[in-house]
């Protein structure tokens, strides 16, 4: 009989030899990386950990893991420039139909991932249990995507993490206007933190930096500028807890323009003009002329997705950014936003999915426990601490994110609203009412690629 001693020794032993099988084998359910080669296709950038340049310790870590996996695991992994943004959605398409997609993983904005599900383009990746699209760790798979792109109890689209896309509605403003209207700039960062930032404070707000500086009549500085409204529009129905398409308790479409919440703030979004707190556009222009207004100093905010922060890198004067506030009917601020997303060709077998998604996991798996390391790769594209310790930490968390779901309607666009609100002289369910119709046989059309 053998001793105790003997007996851990063959324990461990098997343990090690079961641990180099996990390795070489793959350890996700199915997943067999030993000679793969997977490429994540986008339309921004490449990474090969073979010449990929580290800027600081984190991505020095990074590639050391990048590299670390491919060499244990036998496999090849890379992130690919595969296409320009205009031309992804078809290039994605053509190439899976050709049966020689692009890349085994593509990254595509949510409209894209939506017209190929249409045309059965894509693998449902819920189907693989290499991976948990529920967990948190080792990477935290975004439940808010997995959820939005689940039809039929199947989902078909993906994404890592929250905010990592931009794509969140926020208010950008301008700190020397703010100075020179008597506003203290910390005021918005101090109202959204203790919860007094409302449409009341905002409307407040825009009053006072709406300004003839020399009293000669003309009015010199502005709140706001008359665009872009689909991005105004879209910050405000989401603060009073509307959305122009909701899902019902079976996961169909529904249009949402008809909610006395959608109404509201439909009402306040078409006040703003009538308050006088907006610049009007210029008899000859740019459609992009707000984007110099702001950037300029000639207006104080300025209402857009979150990722316009790459094109304010040099503007002269100081800017800080919050969410928009919060409206009526909600408790709290709401994040409207959607993500990029990743998709799997419907060309690949389970197993091969199963192999793909375990790969993009280990790829993603983070070097860093420390939940404020994010932080670091966001200071130095802000001006100050609070925009990436409270704003961008709000929208990093899912507990205040609302998807934009008009992105999962082919041919919907919430322009035939925005566009318009600016001149309506009527009701707001009169403008709603303009676009129902349409908007009602497209949703109609998508529920029916749902059910079919």
């Amino acid at each position: 009989m053998l001793n105790k001693t003997k007996w851990i020794g063959v324990i461990m032993l098997t343990l090690v030899l079961l641990a180099g099988l996990f390795v070489l084998g793959g350890c996700g359910k199915g997943a067999k990386l030993k000679g793969m080669e997977i490429v994540i296709g986008n339309w921004w950038a490449d990474y090969d950990v073979n010449t990929y340049k580290p800027n600081n310790d984190i991505e020095e870590r990074t590639l050391a893991h990048r590299t670390k996996i491919q060499k244990d695991y036998g496999f090849t992994i890379r992130e690919k420039n595969i296409g320009g943004w205009g031309e992804m959605q078809q290039l994605a398409a053509t190439s899976i139909m050709a049966g020689d997609p692009a890349a085994q993983v593509i990254a595509l904005q949510p409209n894209w991932a939506m017209a190929l599900y249409n045309r059965n383009l894509i693998y449902p990746v819920s189907d693989s249990k290499s991976v948990n699209f529920a967990g948190t760790k080792p990477v935290e798979w975004n439940k808010i995507v997995t959820d939005t792109f689940t039809f039929n109890g199947k989902s078909y689209a993906f994404s890592i993490g929250y905010g990592g896309s931009m794509h969140a509605s926020v208010v950008f403003f301008n700190k020397r206007l703010f100075r020179e209207a008597g506003i203290d700039p910390e005021l918005l960062y101090n109202m959204q933190k203790d919860g007094t930032w409302t449409w009341d404070a905002f409307l407040d707000l825009s009053k006072k930096l709406t300004r003839d500086i020399n009293n000669d009549g003309i009015i010199d500085t502005y709140a706001m500028t008359h665009d872009l409204s689909t991005e105004v529009l879209d910050a405000i129905i989401a603060s009073n807890g509307a959305n122009y398409v909701e899902r019902d308790s079976n996961g169909l479409f529904v249009n949402g323009t008809n909610t006395p919440e959608f109404l509201e703030a439909l009402q306040f979004a078409m006040r703003l003009k009538t308050e006088g707190v907006l610049m009007p556009r210029p008899e000859i222009s740019n459609w992009d002329w707000y984007k110099a207004m702001f950037f300029d100093g000639k207006v104080a905010m300025r209402i857009e997705p979150q990722w316009v922060t790459n094109e304010l890198q040099n503007m002269t004067d100081d800017w800080g950014m919050v969410l928009f506030p919060k409206g009526p009917r909600v408790d709290d601020y709401r994040v409207y936003t959607d993500e990029n997303v990743m998709v799997i060709p419907s060309t690949y077998t389970k197993e091969q999915v199963d192999s793909i998604l375990y790969a993009v996991q280990l790829w993603y798996t983070p070097v860093d426990d420390d939940p404020n390391a994010w932080k670091d790769g966001f200071y130095n594209q802000y001006r100050d601490s609070r925009a990436v310790d409270e704003t961008i930490a709000m929208i990093r968390d899912p507990k205040y994110s609302v998807w934009k779901n008009y992105v999962n309607i082919p041919g919907l666009e919430r322009g035939d609203i925005a566009w318009a609100m600016w001149w309506h002289e009527g009701d707001p369910s009169q403008l709603v009412e303009i676009v129902s119709q349409t908007w009602d046989a497209l949703i109609e059309d998508t529920n029916g690629i749902i059910l079919k």
